[in-house]
């Protein structure tokens, strides 16, 4: 396999870490992973960064988010340094019962199209990031001093940080829906495709969940995002198919069948048509591509 299997979830629900001594400790994590928990990273510097297969090359300061499941990893300059916070649901959530909703409505946290990354300005002269690059210090701090209470703190800090993200996320993406019926149907609707993709294929199942008819929700989702309902579906389904075929060893006819695929031919011909290349070739191009950027 070209990748680890999932992280164990941080002990205690949460660990805040030095972004260099983490890739000391676990140098395979300059290859696709995946994990079971949220991650909200400061990286500073130049390197490279992936996510489920979106690439962007990034400078100085940036925020870099990464939700359960997705396959990521970071090709880091000579020169970059920084935090990363690795937390579950049930850490973030303790305690409120609002929270649960808030950590998926943040912009970058299960996004679909939308970056996981955000580039921030110079703390010295941008009070934003100064603010940003802050909380990361403090919740360093927390995590290493680890006084009583510290889980608390690091909690509150977290969610601090996670809100001024946010707002910052939408002054730099003007174009992203503001809290509208229409916007919170297509969020509701994306949330449910990412937890039922694999059981429900067809568009009526989530109009149902979500108590619309299927043309309205089709037309409300292509008028948000620009892209059909089913065609969201079919995306996370692809997706989901890259994943395994980069990390495990099934077979791409097993893969499909997983998928809920039951014929292996048109699993393939699914995929062909949608990634624009056969399963087969999409592994062993993407296997080649990762492990000589590990090296």
């Amino acid at each position: 396999m070209l990748a680890p299997a999932p992280d164990a979830p941080p002990p205690e629900g949460f660990v805040v870490t030095a972004y260099e001594d983490s890739m000391r400790r676990e140098p395979a994590r300059l290859r696709p992973h995946y994990h079971g928990f949220f991650q909200a990273s400061l990286l500073v510097g130049t390197g490279r960064l992936m996510v489920d297969f979106r690439e962007k090359t990034v400078r100085g300061h940036t925020l870099f988010f990464v939700s359960p499941g997705q396959v990521h990893t970071v090709r880091p300059g000579p020169d970059m340094h920084g935090t990363i916070v690795s937390f579950t649901r049930e850490f973030f959530d303790a305690g409120s019962e609002d929270a649960a909703r808030l950590l998926l409505e943040f912009p970058f946290y299960f996004a679909g199209d939308a970056p996981a990354w955000l580039s921030l300005g110079k703390p010295d002269t941008d009070a934003d990031s100064a603010s940003l690059v802050d909380l990361f210090r403090r919740l360093q701090r927390e995590q290493d001093e680890s006084a009583p209470g510290a889980a608390e703190v690091i909690r509150s800090l977290l969610r601090i940080l996670l809100v001024k993200a946010a707002r910052l996320h939408s002054r730099r993406n003007p174009s992203t829906p503001k809290t509208t019926r229409a916007a919170v149907i297509v969020r509701e609707f994306q949330l449910l495709v990412e937890k039922h993709f694999l059981q429900e294929t067809a568009l009526s199942a989530y109009a149902r969940r979500l108590g619309v008819g299927v043309n309205h929700l089709n037309d409300v989702v292509r008028e948000t995002t620009g892209r059909s309902a089913g065609e969201h579906i079919r995306q996370r389904r692809l997706l989901s198919a890259k994943r395994q075929l980069l990390h495990s060893e099934l077979s791409v006819s097993e893969i499909g069948y997983r998928l809920g695929f039951k014929d292996p031919s048109y699993f393939s011909r699914f995929f062909r048509r949608y990634a624009g290349v056969a399963p087969g070739d999409f592994r062993t191009a993407s296997r080649e591509k990762y492990r000589q950027s590990a090296r």
